[in-house]
């Protein structure tokens, strides 16, 4: 038996991939590269930069700046480490949130560092002979006007920081008490004013930094001055970033022109490409950060003023002979799908809006519980995130044939519930809830102004399909509910995406998407005990069942991979029915999955080669590395991804990301993960 080849030592090197991938979730447990310690950054922000100011004091307390000057850094050391512990200290209270006693604090050091630059003026005022250079001088004199500076930041952030906690109050007496004789808009001002005071000192401290001879420093500091540097442009990049936002929130905020957002209330329980389907819409105009105008509609009332005919397009014209405003977010790509729903209103007889923001029923469950429960008009009891899907569900559906407005109940719920959050006692609650929305993409963002469209995309809210890149494997599968009412809710997917690469570099998927319909007798049990308090009148059993998400789950699906992947093999849908066409720079294969009956499971399988090939035996490397994003769909959850890779005998797995199962009893790396964001697998693969 012939030995197996030596595995070379190897650490896999992310090169970063251009293009738009700030919404890819870094896969769990990722590996910790050994950082030099030079390198390292403190933890928080505050950190971050009052190290610059350590490093400042350090180097002039205990280095020789005058040659002989003894008696002077004997007099001063004592100063120059009060005003440190000074700093430290306040920068502590402001990570505590105590914003009074740090800006007491800073105001101690700002006296203690001009106190030294006192004795350091009267110093060289004098024929002092054991005054060296004027570089020493100058090299003090840099630090301590640093110092000041350092002080002067931390009092003008303690005042930012604690007058921002008064902004959720002020939006509340705006907003919830109608008084208006403070607007948020100009308390964003006086905090622009105050972050151009800290941007300035910041500059100042920068550039004497950047203009201190070196030599006027022991060679061991000069290392710590450079990581000074280091840490003061990473805190001045974050200044300038959160500075150029400021005419962007005042922009949001209805300043100096009113903004008008279209909110579009999407049900997950009824998946659509951006998140569900659009039963209903707000308009909401904001002016001067005050919410002027909330018109909650059922988006059936705005379609039925539509003139033109749209065609649908595939899966849609199963369900409907032409396209309206309640169908038109059938591109998974948010910005694309967003022009056309504006079109749609606009062309229903709708006014223009400013910015789209799309929500699904995920948000409101999140909500409520912060909230807590609450009641509204029509309701005979308390709406909690437990309930809220059952009683929505029914109410909607069961009530569809029998009024015009069968979206009546939401919208009577919706100014009821925007009081309670407005009346939320900490507003730091919402921080936690928010982000794990958006990384689960419940929440996105198109605005039509670019500043706003720029802020939503670093914010990883605007909802775009990740950038096409050369050279990487790609999935996403965008499911369109046409049949079975909410049945969405009952389905699990489980996805296994398997990929071969050839001892050429060739590299063949395999993917098996299964559904299973998980509804049973037993859930409707407390469903229709919920439901009976309202009195279900003449419906039939067989109708509450169906509304609850019995019915024959079907969708339309689209399974979207590089551009030019060539299909290989199908299995579970007949070759005639699947249709195969480009979108968005990917290749789409469509098909129609279902329909899948309830307590029953549905596989579809899919072999194709990808349009690129591996280089292992790189010359210049050794190896080449196989990428892998999956992207997941707005709102879509309760799906499992299973990822393995398998190499031919003649190539060997150096390395993968994340960390892969891999023992004597599995034949290839395998990683398994709930898809509830985007995920990204790296593998290096060499030959033997």
């Amino acid at each position: 038996m012939s030995r197996p080849p030596k595995k070379q030592k190897f650490t896999v090197r992310y090169e970063p991939m251009e293009g738009e991938f700030f919404d890819i979730k870094p896969p769990k447990n990722p590996p910790v590269p050994t950082i030099p310690e030079a390198e390292k950054r403190p933890s928080s922000g505050f950190g971050r930069f009052f190290a610059v100011a350590f490093i400042i004091f350090l180097a002039f307390t205990i280095t020789g700046i005058y040659t002989n000057g003894r008696y002077f850094l004997s007099e001063n050391k004592n100063i120059a480490f009060a005003g440190y512990d000074n700093l430290k200290e306040g920068a502590k209270s402001l990570a505590d949130q105590d914003f009074n006693r740090a800006g007491l604090l800073f105001e101690g050091a700002e006296f203690t560092f001009k106190e030294m630059d006192r004795n350091m003026r009267f110093l060289t005022g004098q024929a002092n002979h054991y005054l060296k250079a004027d570089l020493y001088l100058d090299a003090t004199q840099k630090l301590l006007e640093s110092g000041m500076a350092v002080s002067r930041i931390g009092q003008e952030l303690s005042g930012l920081l604690k007058d921002s906690r008064s902004i959720p109050a002020i939006f509340i007496q705006q907003n919830l008490h109608d008084d208006s004789s403070i607007r948020l808009t100009d308390l964003v001002r006086v905090q622009k004013e105050r972050l151009d005071r800290v941007m300035a000192e910041t500059l100042l401290i920068q550039n004497n930094l950047t203009t201190l001879n070196n030599d006027a420093l022991p060679k061991d500091l000069n290392q710590a001055l450079e990581t000074a540097r280091g840490y003061l442009g990473v805190f001045l990049a974050t200044l300038k970033e959160v500075n150029d936002n400021f005419k962007t929130a005042l922009t949001l905020l209805g300043d100096p022109m009113p903004h008008r957002y279209l909110v579009l209330l999407q049900n997950n329980h009824e998946l659509r490409a951006t998140g569900g389907f659009i039963g209903s819409y707000a308009l909401i105009d904001v002016n001067d950060g005050a919410i002027t105008k909330v018109e909650v509609k059922d988006v059936y009332q705005i379609d039925g003023q539509l003139a033109e005919v749209v065609a649908p397009p595939p899966g849609i014209d199963q369900v409907a002979d032409r396209l309206y405003m309640r169908d038109a977010n059938y591109s998974p790509d948010f910005p694309t799908a967003a022009k056309q729903i504006m079109w749609f209103l606009e062309h229903s007889n709708g006014p223009t809006v400013d910015t789209v923001i799309a929500i699904d029923q995920t948000v409101a469950e999140k909500l409520l519980t912060l909230t807590g429960e609450v009641t509204a008009p029509g309701f005979p009891f308390a709406i909690r995130a437990e309930n809220f899907n059952d009683i929505f569900s029914y109410h909607i559906e069961a009530k569809l044939s029998k009024t015009g407005t069968p979206k009546q109940m939401l919208i009577d719920f919706i100014p009821v519930f925007k009081e309670r959050l407005l009346s939320l006692e900490n507003f730091s609650q919402l921080n936690d809830v928010a982000l794990s929305l958006i990384e689960g993409r419940h929440i996105q963002v198109y605005s039509t102004d670019a500043d706003i469209q720029s802020l939503a995309s670093r914010l990883r809210l605007d909802g775009g399909m990740v950038a096409v890149q050369p050279d990487v494997d790609y999935l996403s599968i965008i499911t369109t509910a046409i049949g079975g009412n909410k049945s969405d809710t009952f389905i699990k997917t489980n996805l296994t995406h398997h990929t071969e690469i050839g001892s050429m570099g060739e590299i063949t998927d395999y993917l098996t998407i299964q559904k299973t319909h998980t509804w049973k007798p037993e859930d409707f049990v407390y469903w229709d005990k919920l439901i009976s308090r309202y009195g279900t009148g003449e419906l039939h059993e067989k109708t509450l069942r169906f509304i609850h998400g019995e019915g024959d789950n079907v969708d339309y699906m689209r399974v979207y991979v590089p551009k030019g992947s060539r299909l290989i093999s199908l299995e579970g849908v007949d070759i005639e029915d699947m249709e195969s066409y480009e979108d968005l720079g990917h290749t789409v294969f469509a098909f129609t999955f279902g329909p899948l009956p309830a307590g029953e499971s549905q596989s579809v399988k899919l072999s194709y080669k990808l349009p690129f090939e591996l280089d292992p035996t790189n010359p210049v490397k050794g190896f080449d590395t196989y990428r892998f994003i999956t992207q997941k769909q707005a709102g879509a959850q309760n799906i499992t991804l299973q990822k393995s890779l398998q190499t031919s005998d003649y190539l060997q797995v150096l390395e993968t990301y994340p960390p892969t199962s891999k023992t004597a009893f599995t034949l290839y790396p395998q990683y398994e993960t709930a898809l509830d964001g985007n995920e990204i697998f790296l593998s290096a693969i060499a030959g033997n």
